[in-house]
């Protein structure tokens, strides 16, 4: 399946009040997923959940969570300086992390506005879907 198709199945997922899509051609599957108010994640590759919350101007953390099952990635490449950093200033829409799955990278994208604060799983290690992976304040 070409990556072109994916990201087509995706935006449908993304559009529609579905939670779950799965696709299966041959012996190959594709399993997308989104949770309740939530963008897809990606793979749904990299597509990353959107918060379901307006962004608020209170002193309250914010999480940035996993969108997918995978792999996490803290830098662009290895050798590489991290996407961020521990007290960075975070804009809106920018690439925090990417999660690795089916061998396909899915950048994880700040939905909000904020300072990182706590950088809360590992390199390399394997996330869950709806995972906090960062923390904003």
């Amino acid at each position: 399946m070409d990556s072109a198709r994916i990201k087509g199945l995706m935006d449908l997922l993304a559009e529609s009040d579905l939670l779950e899509l799965s696709l299966t051609e041959g012996d190959s599957t594709l399993r997308l997923f989104k949770q309740a108010g939530q963008g897809v994640a990606i793979v749904a590759p990299a597509v990353i959940a959107a918060s379901s919350k307006p962004a608020t101007a209170t002193a309250t953390a914010t999480e940035i969570k996993a969108s997918l099952y995978g792999v996490l990635h803290l830098t662009p490449a290895v050798g590489e300086p991290p996407f961020v950093s521990v007290g960075q200033a975070i804009d809106a829409g920018q690439t925090v992390a990417v999660i690795e799955a089916m061998k396909m990278f899915h950048p994880v994208k700040a939905k909000v506005a904020g300072t990182l604060t706590e950088i809360l799983a590992q390199a390399g290690v394997e996330v869950e879907a709806g995972q906090a992976l960062f923390r904003l304040g």
